[in-house]
């Protein structure tokens, strides 16, 4: 069949969006119709069915055991430890029920959801990691704290999305391959020893970096290349850049505001590239590196014929022929899901890892062949967790998918969920303020509840217990003793309480870096803030220079970028940029 791009209207904004030639092959590949929401509104539809930083003290509803969770109780879910999830003291198949074709299949997969135990937390501390019990979709690590979304590294706090091999990394986030010892950073490979830096590739002991690549000994740099001893481009004898570095009283919080401000003023005089592809062909978004075929793709790494995915790729296993994908590497034709690791056709799936041919499951891990499953484990040949002969569920499934079509489920809106479309929101256990989906729309309650999305408006947090006030903690590392591990601090932005913990004390010393005055969630929303939104706008070159390979006047090269047009930063093309590289 020829297909031609075509312009829908998307069912839940009502903005326009264009579903390309090649999106048509791949949905007929995999089986489902095109889709009827807009990337954009299916992308905050996946995000808010993931709670990455909210936790609840609970108790396993098996063991009676103190845990920590995801889900609060208004959750209404059952909830287990991590230690009887896994073990054999519960059947999964017992919840399993005949599918009812007098209800739409959301009706009865969301009733499914809230009989089947879910995992209080999801990781495997105890079982193939040691000490990581405050981590979430964590795995095979050691010695991890209030951590999200991550495996093999060790020693890793308050981290999101540190992956492959780091260890002694603490307040950073998109952190790939074998990093060591970095603090407050944002995607770096192969670094050692820097601080408050972004975009790095073989650094070490630097801090206040942007776009650097074999620098050591730098300070408040951007897009050099095989440099030392420099600031601010600059180059320096040894003696006298360490001289400029004693100056700027870096082990101390003024020493570090000031040297962030100068740096974040400097770095507007230099050109930024736009955008930030490596090593990549024919691929649109930001943050790409070694792929191919890729669009409207935001930190991803080793990913082919690929669209509308985020934080997603695998350093040894690339991603093949996946669509809307979120947290997931090593996957080929999946479609519409968050962390569907090393699957093969996992559609609309969450947490359903090593799956194959697996449709509308969530937490099904090394399964096959499932339709409308909760927490199978090697399951295969079931619908609603009830397992059939492979005939059997060959005939009910396509049966099932005609009726998805025939009797769709209607959300509180009027939005209609046929088969092909990810879950309702309004079936999500979790608020839209305790998921990921405020990092890429931000909505105020109103707003939130006006859209159809659920809210929690007693998100636990600790308050007015502070034994120690920002102001009367020594401004350098040094003069902190051990005895701030007794001591309850308060963040000055938002008054949640927070405690420095052993490991935390040790690496502050280790890095010479001052205690901070700000919890980690709002130390992760000050990252956020400094991250490119999940969204590209058509602009073009903002070069003039006659010496560039455009000749006199300005470069016509156009792209599309995650810059807006309002901001205050020089974008270049790829070529410009390069031309401007030290």
């Amino acid at each position: 069949m020829e297909y031609k791009s075509q312009n829908i209207v998307c069912q839940n904004c009502k903005g326009s969006f264009t579903i390309e030639v090649n999106d048509f092959g791949f949905y007929e590949k995999i089986g489902v119709p095109p889709p009827t929401f807009c990337p954009d509104c299916r992308r905050q539809r996946r995000w808010a069915w993931r709670n990455n930083m909210s936790l609840y003290n609970r108790q396993c509803d098996l063991c009676g055991k103190s845990v920590i969770s995801i889900y609060s109780k208004d959750s209404r879910l059952t909830i287990y430890c991590n230690k009887c999830w896994w073990s054999d003291k519960w059947d999964p198949k017992s919840y399993g029920v005949e599918y009812d074709f007098s209800k739409p299949f959301f009706t009865q997969f969301r009733e499914l959801i809230q009989k089947v135990p879910h995992m209080a937390i999801i990781n495997d501390d105890n079982i193939a990691s040691l000490n990581c019990e405050y981590t979430h979709d964590w795995w095979f690590s050691k010695n991890c704290y209030m951590c999200l979304s991550g495996w093999y590294v060790e020693n890793v706090l308050y981290s999101f999305f540190i992956v492959s091999g780091g260890k002694d990394i603490m307040d950073c986030m998109a952190i790939r391959s074998k990093n060591e010892w970095l603090y407050e950073c944002f995607i770096c490979r192969n670094c050692y020893r820097v601080k408050y830096s972004s975009y790095l590739i073989n650094c070490i002991d630097s801090q206040f970096l942007l776009h650097c690549r074999n620098c050591s000994d730098c300070f408040m740099c951007i897009n050099l290349i095989g440099k030392k001893y420099c600031f601010k481009n600059k180059e320096y004898l040894k003696e006298e850049y360490e001289t400029i570095l004693k100056e700027y009283k870096l082990d101390t919080l003024d020493g570090v505001e000031k040297a962030r401000k100068e740096f974040e003023e400097f770095i507007l005089k230099f050109p930024r590239k736009a955008p930030e592809i490596l090593q990549s062909l024919n691929c649109t978004g930001e943050n790409i590196a070694n792929s191919k075929n890729t669009k409207n793709s935001f930190i991803v790494k080793n990913m082919e014929n690929c669209s509308y995915t985020d934080y997603s790729g695998d350093t040894n296993n690339p991603d093949k022929d996946c669509y809307d994908v979120t947290l997931t590497g090593g996957a080929s034709e999946c479609y519409e899901n968050v962390v569907g690791d090393h699957s093969q056709r996992n559609l609309f799936g969450l947490y359903s890892v090593k799956s194959m041919d697996i449709t509308y499951t969530q937490h099904c891990p090394s399964s096959k062949h499932l339709f409308g499953c909760v927490g199978l484990r090697k399951g295969k040949y079931s619908i609603l967790n009830k397992e059939y002969t492979k005939e059997d569920y060959g005939k009910l499934v396509k049966k099932i998918i005609e009726q998805m079509k025939i009797v769709p489920y209607v959300d509180k809106l009027g939005n209609k969920y046929e088969f092909g479309e990810f879950y309702p929101i309004e079936l999500s256990p979790f608020g839209y303020n305790e998921t990921n989906a405020p990092e890429v729309a931000p909505l105020s309650e109103n707003e939130a509840r006006q859209k159809g999305y659920n809210w929690q408006n007693d998100i636990q947090r600790t308050i007015g217990k502070k034994t120690l006030k920002p102001e009367q903690i020594p401004t350098t590392i040094r003069d902190i003793d051990d005895l701030i591990l007794n001591e309850v601090l308060i963040c000055e932005n938002c008054q949640r309480n927070y405690k420095i913990v052993p490991n935390e004390l040790i690496f502050y010393r280790k890095m010479d870096i001052p205690i901070p005055r700000k919890c980690f969630f709002c130390r992760h929303n000050t990252r956020l803030a400094r991250r490119n939104p999940f969204k590209l706008w058509h602009r073009n070159c903002m070069c003039d220079k006659k010496n560039h390979f455009h000749g006199a006047g300005e470069c016509k090269v156009e792209f599309e970028t995650s810059y807006a047009p309002d901001r205050l930063e020089i974008v270049y093309c790829e070529k410009c940029y390069q031309a401007e590289v030290y």
